[in-house]
């Protein structure tokens, strides 16, 4: 298993506890949930769920389609882009609760949600990549 798919594993699972740990929060201190509900949800959907399918698609796909992924590379950029994105907006939810409509917040939204969205871009691009075979023919791939 590629260590990049090891990370994505590692990190899914790390955002599952942050994002139940804030949900925990918000039971308990229910006044946290307009500026934390955000953060909450975007830990368990892009954090935990995401990562953990491109961890497992990253790993199943060339075993089960007999392509070599595309390109491991382009897996390490897309890990970066979605962990700082991910991490950049629910950061900015946070500390900006109060003045999230203003510009520099708006800003720096929009720059970890336009990363976000290209590692979700580069996902796929990989993916259609080593589904047309530009990969190569995997050899001897063990599950």
């Amino acid at each position: 298993m590629s260590p990049i798919i090891r990370y994505f594993t590692i990190a899914s699972l790390i955002y599952l506890i942050i994002g139940a740990g804030l949900g925990l929060i918000m039971a308990v201190y229910p006044a946290s949930i307009g500026y934390l509900l955000l953060a909450h949800v975007h830990f368990l959907l892009l954090g935990f769920i995401a990562m953990m399918i491109y961890s497992v698609s990253y790993h199943v796909l060339p075993r089960f389609s007999g392509f070599k992924l595309y390109s491991e590379p382009l897996m390490a950029v897309q890990f970066y882009l979605a962990n700082i994105g991910l991490i950049g907006m629910t950061l900015t939810w946070i500390f900006f609760k109060d003045e999230v409509h203003g510009f520099y917040p708006i800003l720096l939204l929009g720059v970890f949600a336009f990363m976000e969205f290209v590692g979700i871009c580069v996902f796929v691009f990989n993916h259609i990549m080593t589904l047309s075979g530009k990969g190569g023919i995997a050899e001897n791939e063990i599950i």
